[in-house]
């Protein structure tokens, strides 16, 4: 099965149950279809849901990406029920970017998605380092802090030097 990633990212995203409610019911609908004869997992993508929150009150994290088996030709309707909730979304390819940028020797870290699209790429800054080496989320700092919602992640094209757009 050729891999797919919804992008779920922004301060609102969907609750876990919402996400985990509509993955089961996705998940049923691969277990039918796969006692079919006929049957084909080439007629499915993996679907991967990644989750990037740039909100800066506390969200429980979760420790794995969920997954589940979507028919190709159900994806629009699927992606349509991720783009009703809260939040952003979109779909992304397997390949990514971790850019990282040094300023005023400190090391910022993010990553980069690759839209389905192909013409573009969203990139987030995640976390820095001091000079110790040890990490720190950039929702510490006081600038990323004032720094508007919809400002925490910008969206390029994908031929742009992702390093470079970084900062």
């Amino acid at each position: 099965m050729e891999i797919k990633i919804v992008l779920l990212y922004g301060e609102t995203l969907p609750p876990f149950k919402h996400i985990e409610k509509i993955l089961n019911k996705y998940h049923q609908y691969y277990l039918s279809d796969k006692k079919k004869e006929g049957f084909s997992e080439d007629n499915y993508y993996d679907i991967w849901i990644d989750e990037r929150y740039t909100g800066l009150k506390a969200r429980n994290a979760r420790y794995y990406t969920p997954t589940v088996p979507v028919k190709k030709e159900f994806l629009t309707k699927f992606l349509n029920i991720f783009r009703a909730l809260k939040g952003n979304m979109c779909l992304c390819k397997q390949n990514h970017e971790h850019p990282i940028v040094e300023v005023s020797e400190i090391d910022y870290e993010g990553y980069c998605f690759y839209l389905d699209n192909e013409t573009e790429k969203i990139l987030f800054l995640e976390e820095y380092r001091n000079n110790e080496g040890e990490r720190f989320s950039v929702g510490e700092l006081n600038w990323y802090k004032q720094l508007p919602g919809d400002k925490r992640w910008i969206q390029i094209a994908a031929s742009e030097d992702t390093e470079k757009a970084f900062f």
